[in-house]
């Protein structure tokens, strides 16, 4: 019997990526596989503008719910669901995830609405799952306008956890060559491409609301993690990342999330030597930005890493933000 499938995309205030995220997934759907596309509270015009390209491309192929349902009443390739307001990245997938546990489907994905999936991709990466210690298992992620480059290929938290750094042992831009290629261990799967075995989802719990932009991803793939080997890159998978310019002409903004929810996940997954560590760290690196303001890239940082230092030691977290917006 083919396995079921739920692929959650997360859509906020962008039409063009989305629409081609959904254009590349839904030669893929069938009578197991379905697509729940979860809007984050866009803005009525773009909301509605999506939804009706949806309307116009897939006719009677879509279900928009307002209410709880049973999958077994309808036989729609496309689920629309809506939240009230802007819960932020990784809180805001719950409400299809919790739509994917209760209708009990074997397996569920999240991608990215910036994503380009390529034909049979789900097929393939369901494959993995034939081993029963497999978890979550991510593909090997190119850059849409230069797919020969390598944006991400599995995670590994080593010492970045203290020092706030991203969580990889390659650089970005990495060419891509055959040498990347098998399947291999990670620390985390990649949030923004991923697929997860729904009973160990629905143990381990939904994405921490304390999170709003920012390593939820991280942080919930310690908890479904269960052996080594349960989460695993498949590095013969290829995917498209458009790498969404959610914060054009925000960069204080994004400077505050990426300080303060990296701060978060210490608090969440860190030992006490971490924390002492990386709190120490966070610390320091403040006051090294202050004492070089004279150089424009470091005196831009300031701003944003005070009040995102402030708030973290405050408790200000996901619901803050969803509350106020700082930047």
């Amino acid at each position: 019997m083919k396995k079921t499938l739920a692929i959650i995309v997360l859509t906020w205030n962008d039409f063009f990526n989305t629409t081609k995220c959904i254009k590349s997934i839904y030669p893929q759907l069938d009578h197991t596989t379905k697509l729940i596309l979860v809007d984050n509270d866009s803005d009525e015009k773009i909301y509605n503008k999506t939804i009706n390209w949806i309307k116009k491309r897939y006719k009677n192929d879509y279900l928009h719910l307002k209410k709880k349902s049973k999958f077994s009443q309808y036989k729609k390739k496309i689920i629309i669901l809506r939240n009230n307001k802007n819960l932020g990245c990784g809180f805001g997938h719950n409400s299809g995830y919790e739509f994917a546990i209760r209708n009990n489907f074997e397996f569920v994905a999240r991608v990215d609405n910036d994503m380009l999936v390529p034909r049979k991709f789900f097929i393939k990466i369901l494959k993995n799952f034939n081993n029963k210690i497999i978890q979550g298992v991510s593909p090997k992620i190119l850059y849409t306008h230069n797919p020969k480059r390598i944006w991400w290929m599995g995670a590994k938290i080593g010492n970045s956890l203290k020092t706030q750094t991203h969580m990889r042992d390659y650089p970005y831009g990495l060419k891509d060559n055959k040498k990347y290629s098998g399947i291999i261990n990670t620390d985390a799967i990649a949030g923004c491409a991923s697929v997860m075995r729904g009973s160990r989802l629905k143990k381990a719990g939904f994405s921490d609301r304390d999170f709003f932009y920012g390593p939820e991803d991280v942080e919930l793939s310690r908890r479904i993690f269960t052996v080594e080997g349960s989460l695993i890159v498949d590095r013969d998978l290829k995917i498209l990342h458009s790498v969404t310019q959610s914060f054009v002409n925000l960069n204080k903004r994004r400077i505050y999330f990426e300080y303060k929810y990296r701060l978060v996940l210490i608090k969440k997954i860190g030992t006490l030597f971490d924390k002492i560590f990386g709190y120490s760290f966070s610390i320091i690196k403040f006051l090294l930005y202050v004492a070089l303001a004279f150089k424009k890239k470091h005196r831009i940082k300031i701003q944003p890493v005070f009040f995102s230092l402030m708030h973290f030691y405050q408790n200000k977290l996901g619901d803050f933000d969803r509350k106020y917006k700082i930047f």
